[in-house]
């Protein structure tokens, strides 16, 4: 079934017409068949060994399996590196790190490179992503050929997931609102960030991988994509599927927590399944490939014109059989970026990978799959045949991070939020430290930051503090450091520490913003305090214009300050950098609202409800404003919406009160004042009241 719904045939050719020719001598040509359309799915951070057609036994993927028997299954394709916006540049454009130009997230691709989406555009196909976290947003450059580009991330509970990136459920819903305006032959990209940290899938993907909630985020994202494939066959005529992972998992092998440090197998081996018109069926590649090599696969089956001097290699030769065994470059200055140590290069041919650093590695991949034995001294020889094509291969590349651009957004803060280190600050010095060695500090620094997630500073700080005084310049201890002191309540620490961070990373808007919610932290009777809040807050969106967290901040400061003028001023701001956020658009309402502009108020509340349709505050004001204007019916509508989202005993009473006394309606009034007496606790001075309520209802 899978096989017909992907028009693996290609369009069918007309029936032979009569040759009769006292009715028409004329034998018209059979119709061109359609050319495919091709949906391209990037999963983040998927191991292929996590993927049931990868042999699996405990997956729940019956959508990427079905797609894997119905094409071709590559069973070892190799990230070039393990982090999503340099992997997806090689995706994108067919070329290596080096030459793309993006050797860590917070680069942005060079000027001179022809994107994928730009071949398809220039072939007449129509174009559009959806991405699923921010740190694929256009500053990226990979919006480039993309008619549509959607980045809108900032959807959804921020208690739910990470707020800087959206669930696949969601992303499938903006592809779903938008999917009738693609006209066939079309290009659709479209990014899953789920099972990224944090693992929070949703139920019943939690319960059904109990202790694995890894494989249950995978698990969730195989079910939106068998969605989303099923809603793209029904719109595109023939078609061809990709999916790809960006890089993997490393899930405590080499003591790597996640990814990002090294190139080991975890996060370098990924799936990658084609599937569709042209494509054989039920094929397994055992040969080493690349995401390198899937743009210029892409493009001559599609038979579209491929750029120049790629890297990558189509694969097409390799699926029936004629294929070339080559050699792939692997790298990670992540490392070397956000702390000093060494960066590392890797070369993987055949069976063996060799890993660049100051102490050199080599693995058997066929017998040693897991890169536990390092053969560097045992096969001298093939390590040092791998070597030296390495070192040819990159000559003397060695890249520098970009200066910041002027006016770009809160790309390096939303990178942050999403749990990457940024070392813009870092003194590069000449790379002493082997990962393999310094990877304890960086444990040391992630399980602080575990602890201030689940509401723990003192505990954080038990690690930073020792932490901090081994490294002085570890800037991101130092801001976690902030988040303790914070946490403790001990505002002058946080000073000390958001002072020092600032010292040492000037150009870091992150630093800045914690300095100024550190001063602001304190009473608003110490002016000096306040000033120096305002001028953090100022610098931080000098830094980054686009900075929604700091604007956000910065406006509740001065609303605190009774500094109203300003409040709207800065909201403006917002506004013509096109910054987008519910919270802001909350802000922006609530300013209006104190000025009487209503229609404003309703407008701002309204963008607010289509970025986060679940926010309780913007339901509450919207309730009280319909209560003031006597829609007794309209404000309970809110005020029920506002409930749901955030079940409140003050909610339900106010629904209650509104049932009874305005809406003459004691049934739902009873409702609500026996939720909102459960959820009072025992000896509540509320309570009495409410039970004497309810007796006489």
């Amino acid at each position: 079934m899978l096989t017909v719904l992907l028009g693996l045939a290609g369009g069918g050719a007309s029936q032979a017409q009569s040759s009769d020719s006292s009715k028409d001598e004329t034998v018209k040509p059979p119709a061109a068949a359609p050319r495919p359309s091709l949906l391209l799915v990037t999963i983040d951070t998927i191991r292929a060994d996590r993927v049931g057609a990868y042999g699996y036994a405990e997956a729940k993927t019956p959508n990427l399996d079905a797609l894997a028997r119905a094409g071709v299954r590559f069973d070892n394709a190799l990230s070039p590196v393990p982090l999503t916006v340099p992997s997806h540049a090689t995706m994108l454009t067919g070329l290596v790190p080096r030459h793309h130009g993006v050797r860590d997230n917070s680069f942005k691709l060079v000027d001179d490179v022809t994107t994928l989406a730009e071949s398809f555009q220039r072939a007449g196909y129509d174009t559009a992503a959806f991405v699923s976290a921010a740190v694929l947003d256009r500053r990226t450059g990979l919006d480039r050929g993309f008619r549509i580009y959607d980045d809108t991330v900032r959807v959804g509970d921020r208690r739910a997931f990470n707020y800087e990136e959206r669930a696949a459920s969601q992303t499938n819903d903006a592809v779903f609102a938008r999917l009738g305006e693609l006209k066939p032959p079309f290009f659709l990209w479209v990014h899953y960030f789920d099972p990224h940290l944090p693992y929070v899938p949703p139920e019943p993907y939690r319960s059904q991988a109990e202790g694995r909630p890894y494989d249950g985020e995978i698990a969730f994202v195989d079910a939106q994509f068998g969605l989303l494939r099923d809603k793209v066959l029904a719109t595109s005529g023939p078609l061809i599927i990709a999916v790809a992972g960006d890089h993997g998992e490393s899930l405590g092998e080499h003591q790597e927590d996640s990814h990002g440090v090294f190139v080991y197998q975890a996060t370098q081996r990924v799936p990658l399944i084609l599937a569709g018109n042209k494509i054989p069926s039920g094929k397994v590649v055992s040969e080493n490939v690349g995401l390198v090599d899937l743009a210029p696969t892409l493009l001559e089956t599609l038979l579209v014109d491929s750029p120049k001097g790629l890297d990558g290699a189509s694969l097409v030769p390799t699926l029936h059989g004629k294929g070339e065994k080559r050699a792939y470059e692997l790298e990670s200055f992540f490392p070397n970026f956000a702390f000093g140590w060494s960066p590392l290069r890797a070369l993987v041919h055949g069976r063996f990978k060799y890993i660049d650093a100051p102490e050199a590695e080599l693995y058997d991949l066929r017998t040693d799959p897991g890169e536990e034995t390092n053969l560097i001294a045992m096969r001298d020889q093939d390590a040092s045949i791998l070597s030296r094509r390495l070192a040819e291969l990159v000559g003397d590349d060695r890249p520098e991070r970009p200066p910041m651009e002027a006016g770009h957004d809160d790309h390096m803060a939303r990178l942050e939020a999403l749990g990457y280190v940024d070392g813009s600050d870092v003194d590069r010095g000449d790379g002493r430290d082997d990962p393999k060695v310094a990877i304890g500090r960086l444990k040391r620094l992630n399980e602080a930051r575990r602890l201030l997630q689940t509401g723990k500073p003192e505990s954080a700080l038990e690690i930073l503090t020792p932490l901090t005084a081994e490294d002085p310049d570890n800037g991101q201890a130092l801001l976690s450091k902030v988040q303790a002191h914070l946490g403790l309540g001990q505002i002058q620490a946080a000073i000390g520490a958001a002072t020092q961070a600032t010292e040492l990373r000037p150009e870091d808007p992150l630093a800045h913003f914690n300095l100024a919610n550190s001063l602001a932290s304190r009473p608003l009777d110490d002016t000096d305090a306040q000033q120096q809040a305002r001028l953090a807050y100022q610098e931080t969106l000098r830094l980054n214009p686009r900075y929604a967290e700091a604007y956000l901040n910065f406006t509740s400061f001065l609303r605190r300050t009774n500094d109203l003028d300003g409040a709207r001023q800065l909201v403006a701001q917002a506004a013509r950098y096109g910054v987008e956020d519910p919270d802001l658009e909350t802000q922006r309402g609530l300013l209006a609202l104190q000025q009487g502009k209503l229609e404003e108020t309703r407008e701002a509340f309204a963008r607010a409800l289509r970025l986060n349709p679940c926010a309780p505050g913007v339901e509450e004001a919207l309730g009280r404003l319909a209560y003031k204007e006597s829609d007794f019916r309209e404000a309970a509508v809110h005020y029920r919406s506002a409930f749901r989202c955030e079940p409140r005993p003050d909610l339900a009473m106010t629904l209650g009160s509104i049932y009874m006394l305005k809406l003459s309606e004691p049934d739902a009034a009873r409702d609500y004042y026996t939720q909102a007496l459960a959820m009072l606790p025992p000896g509540h001075p509320e309570a009495a009241s409410l039970r004497e309520i309810l007796s006489g209802l």
